[in-house]
């Protein structure tokens, strides 16, 4: 293996706190969203869950991953964190509003695509500013020693 792709494949604490935190986002919008509107998680909570989730976190983590959301720049600069938040998630989510209607085979309602689009983006959004800011706190605080 050479220096270059080997350094390539290191994952910092950020990136996995930030796929750990997506993940939850993703769990946490399919479990409050069944309970809003009295949906049982029936007799596999987990696969239930998961298959709520995954229309939206799929296509997320794919296209965060293409677009640069989990680079080390792109958490240090939490403009650059918004902005490509923001790209990835508009981009993710409309194709997971449209993969959730094929699966479920009935229309997208728009009342649902605005709630999925904008609660999972303010999320998002939210989330990774505050990786963002903490990051850019240490990095500082440790350039500065």
């Amino acid at each position: 293996m050479q220096p270059n792709a080997q350094s390539s494949l290191r994952i910092s604490r950020a990136q996995v706190i930030l796929l750990v935190g997506d993940a939850l986002i993703f769990v946490f919008f399919a479990v409050e969203g069944r309970a809003t509107h009295d949906m049982p998680l029936g007799s596999s909570p987990i696969l239930t869950v998961l298959s709520v989730a995954a229309p939206f976190a799929v296509p997320w983590f794919i296209l965060a991953s293409l677009l640069g959301d989990y680079r080390a720049e792109t958490v240090a600069d939490p403009a650059q964190a918004l902005f490509w938040t923001a790209i990835a998630w508009l981009s993710a989510g409309s194709i997971g509003l449209v993969a959730r209607a094929i699966i479920l085979q009935r229309p997208m309602l728009p009342l649902f695509a605005v709630a999925a689009l904008g609660i999972n983006g303010a999320m998002l959004m939210g989330w990774r500013l505050i990786v963002s800011l903490i990051e850019v706190y240490f990095s500082r605080r440790s350039n500065a020693k």
